[in-house]
């Protein structure tokens, strides 16, 4: 392992947003601290920035337009290469330009992979670690495709999803990309590539008719093949996603038809307050126009009272008053005829005027009444109006507050839940038409199992010798880290996988699983270092450690076990030459403090490196 490669830093930047940079100095390299601070991130973000795709869009990564790599490689020299989180082509700039926006750029390297050529990011990778132009075989008649550094990431670069699975530390569990995978971890392990294997019966396949459909079918293939891989999802993983978002579906809908009903509810509630507000409103606007119009009322009664009682007293002067002689003639008083002269008799108009005097005070006592009536009703409703505010509020704010916000989290998640179902649809989707497309060419030239088994076909079977040897390697390191019932390890061509103890590795617990597979990891950087095999020289690491923590069980956990301790102590001896990243939710022992770089996310915007972006300000 002659030629290697280290990565220096990672950073991120955008135009209104603070950058965003981590730094890998050392041999060994810890990333831990709080959960959703974006460690798992870091690691989707190494394996993007060499060459992975579709970037996992994040709110964290809002305002963030493009991110640098900066990698040290012991044949180049240090080079910083630059890419859009969109994905697509690199910029790349000579030396650790970290976050520096005035840096001149050198040149632009492609995205896409081309066999022998160090104009794209995969070739200039295996450039670096004097893999350039090798190939591994694809399928069982020969067929050969050249290295992408895309066949190593998966054996260097492992996230949190990958170093649990059950299955082999060396596949991806996908039918159709076996034989390459395979292919590729035996060129790891011997330095041998299959360029030399020529295709069975080429000439004869090149004449026929079937095998020129074959030859399409097998293109198409292909293409199915590396779309698969370039989403970088299993079939089994797919349909577990799947299942899991039919329940989280189901669930979210019962609590979106829940919430719905609560919003109806309140809704309906709040239409009733409205409408009985409004009817008070109502009947407090018809008692005022009531009490304006009878206070004209009333004081019609006063003027007509005033009236009646004028003539009342003009009336009685006029009955009472002393009769005389005539001033101007002298006429006795019965002989005077003042009666003929007058149309009416004065004391009947006095008793009419009393009589009407008392009915319009009975009318306006009556009235008085309905006045007071009235008032204390309008004083009633106002009350009754407050009260009614009041609770129109407390609903209206209910719904403002909490059930409107909680409706819309709700609407959200199904909507969420719904767009990556389809998703999940879509890539599903892809493994339909590659079944379709094996079913008829399996048609013409029968199965993988029927061609492998032909005079004709090419074994892909791994030397004896170079996988004890190997697993040897992953024994001496379980039994450095003390894992708990180590016993002899050896390696299962079938499966692919190690056998601990009498027992296959993927049939342990996740925990267990977790650390099994950073022994694989490892080990198969150690044994290229110690065969002088080509390999990249380094490792990530996304929760090796996860028995300490979150655990399937008793028999999965490692608490009160000294392999953590271990662990760290073998990284730090054996591995001063190569470099090894971890990212883990716990620190780790107080003791290695200063042997190795440490990175904590907080969560805390007060204390110490809040995560792997900086907490933006509202």
């Amino acid at each position: 392992m002659s030629e290697t490669i280290k990565i220096r830093n990672i950073s991120f930047m955008g135009t209104k947003v603070a950058p965003a940079l981590i730094s890998f100095e050392q041999s060994l390299s810890v990333v831990c601290g709080a959960s959703d601070t974006g460690k798992s991130f870091l690691v989707e973000a190494i394996d993007f920035l060499l060459g992975g795709k579709d970037l996992r869009g994040i709110p964290e990564l809002v305002g963030y337009e493009k991110a640098r790599i900066a990698i040290e490689s012991s044949e180049k020299g240090l080079w910083t290469f630059e890419r859009s989180i969109e994905g697509g082509n690199y910029r790349i700039f000579e030396g650790n330009i970290e976050a520096a926006i005035d840096a001149k750029e050198s040149s632009t390297m492609k995205m896409k992979h081309a066999a022998g050529r160090e104009d794209n990011i995969s070739g200039w990778l295996l450039g670096a670690i004097d893999l350039l132009s090798k190939y591994v075989r694809k399928n069982s008649n020969g067929d050969c495709r050249s290295l992408s550094f895309r066949d190593i990431a998966r054996l260097i670069i492992v996230n949190e999803q990958a170093i649990i699975r059950q299955d082999s530390p060396f596949l991806t569990g996908q039918y159709v990309s076996k034989t390459a995978e395979k292919s590729t971890l035996k060129l790891i392990l011997t330095g041998a590539d299959d360029g030399a294997i020529v295709p069975a019966d080429a000439r004869k396949q090149s004449e026929s008719n079937d095998q020129a459909k074959a030859e399409l079918l097998d293109q198409w293939v292909a293409d199915v093949e590396d779309e698969i891989t370039e989403h970088g999802f299993g079939r089994e993983e797919l349909e577990e996603q799947l299942e899991k978002l039919e329940i989280s579906i189901s669930s979210s809908r019962e609590q979106l038809q829940l919430a719905q009903l609560q919003l109806n509810d309140m809704t309906t509630q709040r239409r009733a307050i409205l409408k009985s507000r409004e009817a008070i409103k109502d009947r407090v606007d018809d008692i005022a126009n009531m009490l304006e119009r009878f206070a004209l009322l009333k004081a019609q009664y006063v003027t007509d009272l005033h009236r009646l009682m004028a003539i009342e007293e003009s009336g009685s002067l006029f009955v009472h008053h002393e009769q005389v002689p005539c001033p101007l003639c002298g006429a006795l008083p019965e002989a005077q005829h003042s009666t003929e002269e007058c149309d009416g008799h004065v004391e009947s108009i006095v008793i009419a005027a009393v009589a009407e005097m008392e009915k319009i005070k009975r009318l306006a006592s009556d009235l008085d009444s309905t006045i007071t009536a009235l008032h204390d009703e309008s004083a009633r409703l106002s009350e009754d109006l407050i009260k009614i505010e009041d609770q129109f509020s407390g609903v209206d704010s209910e719904i403002k507050s909490a059930i409107a916000p909680e409706l819309s989290d709700v609407q959200s998640n199904y909507s969420e839940f719904v767009d990556t179902r389809s998703k999940v649809f879509s890539h599903l989707s892809v493994f339909t038409r590659l079944d379709k497309l094996l079913a008829q060419r399996e048609e013409l030239f029968g199965g993988e199992e029927e061609a492998e088994s032909g005079d004709q076909k090419i074994s892909a079977k791994l030397s004896t010798k170079i996988l004890h040897d190997f697993s040897k390697t992953v024994e001496r390191i379980l039994e450095a880290w003390d894992f708990p019932d180590t016993g002899s390890v050896h390696f299962d061509e079938t499966t692919m996988d190690f056998v601990i103890n009498g027992k296959l590795r993927g049939n342990r617990g996740k925990g267990l699983r977790a650390i099994t597979h950073a022994a694989a990891t490892l080990g198969l950087l150690e044994f290229c270092k110690d065969r002088d095999l080509p390999h990249p020289g380094f490792v990530v690491l996304d929760s090796p450690l996860l028995a300490y923590y979150k655990p399937e069980g008793e028999g999965d956990s490692l608490q009160g076990s000294a392999l953590k301790q271990k662990f760290y102590k073998y990284l730090i001896e054996e591995h001063s030459d190569s470099q090894v990243i971890i990212v883990e939710n716990e620190h780790p022992p107080e003791a290695f403090e200063g042997q190795l770089g440490l990175t904590v996310f907080t969560k805390n915007p007060l204390h110490g490196r809040f995560g792997l972006f900086p907490l933006k300000e509202s």
